[in-house]
């Protein structure tokens, strides 16, 4: 009898823990709809009200995708007070492009969205995308820097930066991307101090997930559910980018680049969208199952 009973909370128990499972994946599903479905009806709404239907209302759209993946990590961080699974390299670079790509189009309008959304609305995602970026690196410094594994992000750990001095890794970024902008930038804004800051954000935007991409793959594993809201929100902006630079790319070509500037920048954005492929297909499949998004690890992959 005692074993027929043992036996039989046994299964209780593993009943409840499959609920309690199935529970938590409906839940996670449930808060990544939520989220989207907030950020397609603030996208609708501000394309209704602010934006005149020009084709550079994708520029909007990207921006206001930056600004909800770092609403998004910012949850992650708040919710979890944990860096686990969060690059910190990632994130430093995200807030060096917010912020000399915000100051760029705060003082100039060269680049900023042709339609009446680039009075205001672009702006705003734009110090949203940067005070989101701040918040995210004051709690990484000040409330859970405890909790960052710095082994496990480890991007930059190769060449110079290698070995201890991998926590430098963003500069292996940050230092080519403004040596390019130096040398290779559009004049839309007619400043040299502001084009630069602009190219520089754009060079380093196409890139800035590596460090992140890098670490998810290299330990495998579930990715937290904000934090794979986060990446994607980062690479479909950079995805809407592309898009409109695609057809518009003649239009930075102007000066004595003659056509290269603007096929360059392409080719750079062509670059961050290949890096993204991987993570995109991995992330569909998680949220056509509604489970966690799960990455192979470099070694399962081998």
């Amino acid at each position: 009898m005692y074993a027929d009973s043992m036996i039989t909370m046994n299964n209780d128990d593993m009943s409840m823990s499959n609920s309690s499972i199935k529970s938590q994946k409906n839940e996670s599903r449930n808060i990544g709809i939520a989220a989207w479905l907030v950020l397609a009806t603030t996208v609708l709404g501000a394309y209704h009200l602010f934006s005149d239907g020009d084709f550079s209302f994708l520029m909007t759209l990207s921006s206001m995708c930056s600004a909800f993946g770092m609403i998004m990590l910012c949850l992650q961080i708040a919710t979890s007070q944990s860096l686990s699974g969060i690059s910190l390299k990632s994130l430093q670079i995200t807030a060096l492009t917010t912020f000399f790509r915000f100051i760029s189009t705060f003082f100039h309008e060269g680049y900023l969205p042709l339609d009446s959304s680039g009075d205001f609305i672009y702006r705003l995602a734009e110090f949203v995308a940067l005070a989101g970026s701040a918040a995210c690196l004051f709690m990484a410094y000040k409330t859970v820097a405890f909790t960052h594994d710095e082994s496990k992000d480890n991007f930059g750990s190769f060449g110079p930066f290698g070995g201890d001095r991998s926590k430098f890794g963003a500069v292996t970024i940050a230092a080519p991307a403004l040596f390019l902008a130096l040398l290779v930038h559009p004049s839309l804004n007619n400043s040299f101090w502001s084009d630069v800051a602009w190219t520089f954000a754009l060079y380093m935007d196409v890139v800035a997930v590596a460090p992140q991409l890098f670490m998810m793959h290299k330990n495998g594993g579930e990715v937290a559910k904000y934090t794979s809201h986060y990446v994607f929100a980062l690479g479909f902006g950079r995805m809407l980018q592309l898009a409109f630079w695609a057809f518009s790319y003649h239009e930075l070509s102007e000066g004595s680049y003659g056509g290269f500037i603007g096929v360059f920048v392409i080719l750079a954005q062509v670059v961050g969208a290949i890096l993204m492929a991987d993570f995109f297909y991995y992330y569909a499949k998680s949220q056509q199952k509604g489970s966690p998004m799960i990455l192979p690890s470099a070694a399962d992959i081998v």
